[in-house]
């Protein structure tokens, strides 16, 4: 996969980034001003940031034009970004944001389940080993005292337990907390087939059951000791 350069998209209103977006082609194209070089066919990835509501997106596409400032007539330089097919419902969601329309916002935190997962990342025939503590169908928390800079792009394997190979893919560094504890860094998975984000979705959705069991076993075992027995499960 090749590097993926990052890109972010602000709009203080709203329905600026409708003025933005055109629906040309089979998923419509979003003009982003920058005076950065980008190549045509260059991959992208690209955050759209709502700062009045405090809200951001995050999508993968393409340069598929530039274009050069000029004065006469005042054209701001930038590029047109056509977006992955994979990304067609998170770019709905932005649409339908920008629109004014209710938009059913998951609140990541509530979504990430603790883990212990062996996670190897690196770039270039250089990878180091860790754990990560939490996990979504989007993204994990690794904690580590080596930290990437926001944005680097790195190959990564999740080996949760039980599993033999594991799975590869890409992942994007959204965030750092270098004090503190846990010190780590939160990656974004950057998903190039739906097989890959099938297979993370399994996972979580494996340890989702894990932890259901547990509560269970621990819900019951207090209430035996209290004295409150419940009936066998069938």
């Amino acid at each position: 996969m090749p590097s993926r350069r990052s890109l972010t998209a602000r709009y203080v209103r709203r329905e600026a980034m409708l003025e933005a977006f055109s629906r040309r082609g089979p998923r419509g194209v979003l003009f982003v001003e920058t005076g950065r070089r980008f190549e045509l066919a260059e991959p992208v990835l690209l955050t759209v940031e709502f700062p009045a509501e405090r809200r951001s997106f995050r999508l993968q596409g393409k340069v598929v034009s530039r274009r050069r400032g000029s004065q006469e007539p005042p054209l701001a330089p930038g590029v047109e970004i056509e977006f992955y097919s994979e990304e067609n419902r998170t770019l709905q969601l932005v649409l339908d944001h920008a629109a004014g329309k209710a938009v059913d916002f998951v609140d990541r935190q509530s979504h990430r389940l603790p883990c212990s997962i062996v996670v190897t990342y690196g770039r270039d025939d250089q990878f180091v080993r860790e754990f990560a503590e939490d996990i979504s169908e989007g993204g994990s928390f690794i904690r580590t005292d080596r930290m990437l800079p926001v944005g680097t792009v790195v190959e990564c394997k999740l080996k949760p337990p039980g599993y033999l190979l594991g799975i590869k893919l890409w992942a994007r560094v959204a965030w750092t907390k270098p004090t503190g504890q846990p010190r780590g860094m939160g990656i974004e998975f950057l998903f190039e087939t739906e097989r890959q984000r099938r297979k993370v979705r399994d996972i979580v959705q494996r340890i989702q059951r894990q932890h259901a069991k547990q509560l269970d076993r621990t819900v019951r075992g207090f209430k035996e000791v209290s004295g409150f027995r419940l009936p066998a499960r069938k």
